[in-house]
């Protein structure tokens, strides 16, 4: 009987003990995700109130830069569009108008349309300071084909739309801007994997995950709109942001320095062409000879046709094909400027795989693949993710305590679990600027964590 009671009691135990080790383990489980969710939210909040500054630029200018074309059209209406007339000058003579209100001597080009009812503007080049080419401007001289008269110059460098650009790609700061542009970016991506990772439902009703609230608490239906709306824009900003960093300063050198590496980048495609020697006797062929030639390759009246004339005699003219600015639709074909013979005739399709990676890559990214409907879809990125990191910034001024920064707690190291530092390592390597800025930021808070213990110790 004592050993039956012996056993049964032992019995008892273990289960006890059994039983207790279970709730522990629920419980080491339960503050380890804990731990994990803490710890990804502070990188979220940090992350989004460092990058918020340089987003909205970013954003913003991305946002107005989808619609340049449309915009600088509609703007310059009196220097693009013409009366159709029976009879226009010849390009010889437009040349030489174009010359005579020119600032310098070097006219490099001009840009022609098979729409009769579209201006030409001629191209000069205007050097600036010697041996630095980014301080160099062109001048576009816009002339009526129809009488010659001027319509108008515009440095196409003080372009609004020029700023514009500049701002978006480096804050106007030359290579530390493009820098930051890009540490920014790729905070914006992982931004959008914490937010996902915040976002994600737990057991929660549909009301705050699926769908944003209307009503009720101010701060909970902005924080549904800032979420769920992060949550459906994801797909949309990442491409965005993904194919934005093939024109960076490290991942953008690094894509192009691999394309050549691997003989995908070809060299004819924007350089000049050589035409065989000419002839002692050999005379160069009109600009009404030559343009003819150019415009038999023109695809519609949208099709600018932008020609840069042969600045040496062993070299040809050469004509670039665009519509609307898409680097995915560019063409181009050279002509001997003696003999008028067509050669190095290129379109998307005849480059090396990788270099077509890089086209379709900037036409996503500015919205112009399939023209205006992907066009409303970067604005909508750009804008959207804009809303989200004004909302992040919006939930922390409301919710923050008075005469406190509201700025969450360091976590407890060993919260972390060994697969989240491999995912770190992982985001590290695919995003190097980004990756730097995290080991800095953990020095920082290892510095700042210590600093205190000692204090605490003290």
């Amino acid at each position: 009987m004592s050993d039956t009671i012996t056993n049964s009691s032992t019995v008892d135990e273990n289960q006890t003990e059994t039983q207790s080790a279970t709730t522990a383990r629920q419980a080491n489980a339960k503050s380890s995700k804990s731990g994990l969710y803490t710890i990804v939210w502070r990188w979220h909040f940090y992350a989004g109130i460092l990058s918020a500054p340089i987003l909205w630029m970013i954003t913003i200018t991305g946002a107005i830069y989808v619609f340049s074309t449309e915009l600088s059209e509609w703007r310059d209406q009196a220097l693009l569009n013409v009366s159709p007339q029976e009879e226009r000058i010849s390009y010889d003579r437009l040349r030489e108008i174009a010359s005579s209100h020119a600032a310098s001597e070097d006219l490099e080009g001009m840009v022609v349309r098979s729409d009769p009812a579209h201006s030409v503007f001629f191209l000069a080049h205007i050097e600036g300071e010697p041996g630095n080419r980014a301080d160099d401007q062109h001048q576009r001289i816009f002339l009526n084909p129809y009488d010659g008269s001027l319509l108008g110059t515009r440095i196409a460098e003080h372009d609004f739309f020029a700023f514009v650009l500049k701002l978006h790609r480096n804050l106007m700061l030359g290579t530390t801007g493009h820098i930051l542009t890009e540490l920014v970016t790729c905070w914006g991506l992982i931004l959008l994997a914490s937010g996902i990772y915040l976002w994600w439902p737990r057991g929660k009703k549909n009301a705050g995950v699926w769908l944003p609230r209307i009503k009720g608490k101010f701060y909970a239906v902005l924080r549904d709109w800032h979420a769920v709306s992060g949550f459906y824009l994801v797909p949309l900003i990442g491409i965005v942001a993904i194919t934005g960093l093939l024109f960076t300063q490290i991942m953008g050198t690094g894509f192009n320095t691999t394309i050549k590496k691997m003989g995908h980048w070809p060299p004819e495609w924007f350089l000049t062409a050589e035409a065989p020697a000419p002839t002692p006797d050999a005379k160069p062929m009109t600009l009404d000879q030559v343009v003819p030639l150019f415009m038999e390759h023109s695809r519609s009246a949208e099709d600018a046709v932008a020609i840069r004339f042969a600045e040496k005699p062993e070299l040809a003219h050469k004509a670039f094909y665009m519509i609307d600015d898409d680097k995915n639709s560019l063409r181009t074909v050279s002509v001997n400027q003696y003999t008028g013979e067509k050669f190095s005739i290129l379109d998307p399709p005849d480059l090396p795989f990788l270099y077509r990676v890089r086209l379709w890559a900037v036409s996503i990214h500015m919205g112009k693949i399939f023209g205006m409907p992907t066009k409303i879809l970067a604005m909508i990125a750009s804008l959207g993710l804009l809303g989200l990191s004004v909302t992040g910034i919006w939930m922390w001024w409301k919710r923050r305590p008075t005469g406190r920064s509201g700025f969450p707690r360091a976590p407890l190291p060993q919260s972390l679990p060994v697969w989240g530092w491999a995912l770190i390592i992982v985001v590290g390597v695919l995003l190097p600027v980004a990756g730097v800025s995290i080991l800095l930021i953990c020095l920082l808070d290892w510095i700042c964590f210590s600093h205190l213990r000692r204090k605490n110790a003290v």
